[in-house]
This record gives structure tokens, C-alpha cells and sequence, in this order.
């Protein structure tokens, strides 16, 4: 047994600022649910760890935007044209619209559609998606904490009382009518007590990966892209490179000189664990230098290959998945279950990393096709001023694997933003709210549903 000491902690923690509705949380679905509540009249804070909006897209350098499109033609276009419909608005289109004001000058400033916003998608830049993000919150007249990191969330009668942060002042204090949890390992949620799942039927989370750029690339040389992965598996089976993902996984980007990877494995490893996710970030790093050195001395293009970025955290595809009123499994995936009270859709298909090594299952959903996710999923079963507004929503392994990616995610926290507004304006929790009437208020915004 680890040693252990008893600490106990007795201070006046100062209230640092009063609200309507509380986001944990600036990731994408941060950043819906802050702008959604505050377009619908609530007084919003958003709170986050770190000094940037944008969770993924820019501290974890997440790069692209997946697509999530409804394809009425059934083309099935990796990436959306004119006859298709983006499934995620209207925050998402919104953010990707303000992306634009900080690209090269070809699309600065133009009037973009909405096949030329979702486009934008395609090669992430992300330092434009978070400032964009943080230009959407400033508009609609969120007030935004920074480096303020939660470590307490009290509870009495099954209601959040208030949130408890450590920041440079020490800890302090945030008090809201209702909260919504953006933190994407569902850690208000848990702190509150709510009963939550982990990984998949063997227990484990998908795996971790960290993403990475490097820039200086002589794309004349560079072998194409089945020659690329000939040159992976050598390097594998010699054992140069130790990773074990089955392939090699690269981006273009903005910039013909960059190219993106989002192609280390880290497995074994839980997200929710302060130590093993501090060993996540230095195997991470120690499978980017294997890289770094076998591009440089045997990838064609890539000997005078320069570091671009390195994420600053590590890509988390999966933690925790918290106990909602209804709950979404593969049999709903495979049906494309529709409901009543869905407050967003999602065709991405079924994509789970291996969590002990090689290999991606991946099951497809024909772009004319789709699953709604219903309101009960975001609604925390545990505590009634609780709403979900990231991945960790009430879903199975397999269907988190789908509607993890950024996009539907958005739409996820728009709906729980709108429902926390709507729930602190009437004097009640989210739970007592009619899932209905949500839907019909987030189409009334502008929400394909």
C-alpha cells in the first residue's frame, strides 16, 4: 500500500464571480455550449485550465475537423461540396466562418459558404481556431477565466452549490444557477458524483496520440503515399521506429512545406490518471523523436525536415463517459436511431483505435444516413443542474468512438448551453427540462435537426 497522508484544508475561499450558467471546459464543446448560452440571455462564465479557447484543435493540435455531412445525393464526399448539408451548426459553421479571418489573404475576407466554410476544416490552424473561438465568446458576451483549473464541486440535495478552481489567487470560488461540463473527461461531472463508465469490453480506453508537424519538406522527393507506408513497415520490422499503429498517418496542411501527423500510439495509459497521463506525454514525445530521426535520414523530401509544433497535450480520444437519463449503444448506431428530443446527428462512422495495440475497427454510415443522439444523453442522471457539453456524454464505447470528433461535439455543447440557459431562466435544473422543446429551440437557432 502507497503511503498516504490526511490533509485537511479549512479556508474562506473567496466568490470570485456569480452567474446563470457555468462551462467548464473551452474545447469545441466548451465553446458551443458558452456561445449558445449567452445568444439565449443568460449570464455565461467559461472557465478554462489552460490560457487558450479550443481544447484539441489547439493545444492538442488535432488536425482536421472530421467530417460529419449529410450527403442527400449520396456521393459520399470525404469532404463537403455544394449538394451537402453541414450537420453541425449553427456554432460550428460560425467558428469556422471567424477561422477564415486569420488564414492566407485567398480567403480572408471573403464571404464564405457554407461548402467553403465546412472546407476551411480541412486544414486546421491552431492558433486561428483559438482565436476564433475566443472572438465568438467575447461577441455573444461570455466572460472568460483562464488558468483556472477545478478541483472541487459541492453538492447538497442533488444540486451543484458551486464550483471550486486553484488559480495564481489560490482557490476561489464560482457560483452558477446551472453548469455544464465541457471538460471532456466529464471531471465536473465526476467531482460532483456522478456514476460514469470507462473504455471498451476489456476495460481500456482507446489509445492516446500526440500530433506533431514538421515543416521544410521538399514535396518534389517525397515518396507518395503507398510508398510512404512501405517505407513505415521497414522501418518497423527493423526495429527503428517503435510505435505499434499499423500505418502511417499524415495531413497536408495550409502550407505545402508542413505536413501534419497524427500518427504516435500511446497505449495503456488513462487519461483520468495524473501519473499515467504525465508517462503519456514522454512516450509520446519519445516516439516523435524516433520519427523526427528516421524521416530525416531515410524519408525522401524530409533531410532538411524542421520541427514545426508538437502538441502541448497529448490527444485524449477517450475517458470517461458519464451516466446520463438515456444512453445510446451500437445496436442504436447500426439502426441510425432517430428521436423525438435529439438535439444533434452524427454520421461519422465508428472509429476505435485498437486498445492494446495495431489495428482500427472502423464501421461506416452511408453519407444519405444518420443517428440522432436524444436529449437524455446529456442530461447527468446524478445531479439536476447538470448538463454534458463535450465527448463524455451517456453513449457505449462504440458509439463514443463516433461522435467524439470535434464537429458533432459542438453541437453536443450547444445544446447543452441552450438547455442550461433555459433551465437557470425558469428557476430549475436540466433535468426537469422537456427534450422537446430543447430541439425545437436549438432549430429555432438555426441546428439542423
Amino acid at each position: 500500500m502507497p503511503a498516504k497522508y490526511h490533509l485537511k484544508i479549512e479556508q474562506d475561499i473567496p466568490v470570485i464571480a456569480e452567474c446563470d450558467v457555468l462551462v467548464a471546459g473551452g474545447g469545441p464543446g466548451g465553446l458551443g455550449a458558452a456561445v449558445m448560452a449567452a445568444s439565449s440571455g443568460a449570464k455565461t462564465i467559461l472557465v478554462e485550465r489552460f490560457g487558450i479557447l479550443g481544447g484539441m484543435a489547439s493545444a492538442g493540435e488535432v488536425h482536421p475537423f472530421m467530417p460529419n455531412h449529410y450527403d442527400a445525393e449520396g456521393a459520399g464526399n470525404a469532404w463537403i461540396s455544394d449538394h451537402e448539408t453541414c450537420m453541425d451548426r449553427p456554432v460550428y459553421l460560425e467558428w469556422l466562418r471567424a477561422m477564415a479571418a486569420y488564414l492566407p489573404p485567398v480567403i480572408r475576407g471573403k464571404a464564405l459558404a457554407d461548402s467553403e466554410a465546412c472546407n476551411i476544416a480541412r486544414n486546421i490552424d491552431k492558433n486561428a481556431a483559438s482565436l476564433a473561438a475566443e472572438d465568438l465568446c467575447l461577441k455573444a458576451g461570455v466572460k472568460l477565466l483562464y488558468h483556472h483549473t477545478l478541483v472541487q464541486v459541492p453538492v447538497l440535495d442533488g444540486r451543484i452549490e458551486y464550483a471550486v478552481f486553484s488559480s495564481k489567487s489560490g482557490f476561489v470560488a464560482v457560483k452558477a444557477k446551472t453548469y455544464v461540463d465541457s471538460t471532456g473527461d466529464g471531471d465536473l461531472a465526476a467531482l460532483a458524483g456522478c456514476g460514469f463508465e470507462t473504455g471498451g469490453p476489456d476495460g481500456n480506453c482507446q489509445p492516446m496520440t500526440l500530433c506533431f508537424k514538421l515543416s521544410n519538406i521538399d514535396r518534389a522527393k517525397m515518396p507518395d503515399y503507398e510508398q510512404m507506408q512501405e517505407l513505415y513497415q521497414k522501418a518497423k520490422c527493423a526495429g527503428i521506429l517503435d510505435c505499434p499503429r499499423e500505418n502511417l498517418l499524415y495531413m497536408e496542411t495550409n502550407d505545402p512545406s508542413v505536413i501534419h501527423f497524427n500518427t504516435t500510439r500511446i497505449i495503456g495509459r488513462s487519461g483520468i490518471d495524473g501519473i499515467a497521463l504525465s508517462e503519456a506525454e514522454i512516450e509520446g514525445r519519445r516516439q516523435f523523436r524516433q520519427y523526427l530521426e528516421w524521416f530525416r535520414s531515410s524519408v525522401p523530401g524530409f533531410g532538411n525536415a524542421q520541427i514545426h509544433s508538437i502538441a502541448q497535450h497529448i490527444g485524449v480520444r477517450e475517458t470517461r463517459r458519464i451516466n446520463g437519463l438515456a444512453c445510446l449503444t451500437r445496436e442504436d448506431f447500426i439502426k441510425r436511431s432517430k428521436f423525438k428530443d435529439a438535439i444533434a446527428r452524427c454520421n461519422y462512422p465508428i472509429d476505435i483505435h485498437s486498445t492494446n495495440g495495431a489495428g482500427t475497427e472502423m464501421v461506416h454510415i452511408p453519407h444519405v444516413e444518420y443517428y440522432e443522439i436524444p436529449y437524455g444523453c446529456i442530461v447527468a442522471k446524478d445531479v439536476s443542474n447538470l448538463t454534458i457539453g463535450s465527448r463524455c456524454i451517456s453513449v457505449d464505447h462504440a458509439v463514443h468512438s463516433s461522435m467524439r470528433v470535434m464537429p458533432p461535439v459542438c453541437s453536443i455543447g450547444q445544446a447543452a448551453g441552450l438547455a442550461a440557459a433555459l433551465a437557470a431562466k425558469n428557476g430549475v435544473g436540466q433535468s426537469t427540462l422537456d427534450g422537446v422543446e430543447i430541439r425545437e429551440r436549438l432549430k429555432a437557432q438555426g441546428a439542423w435537426l
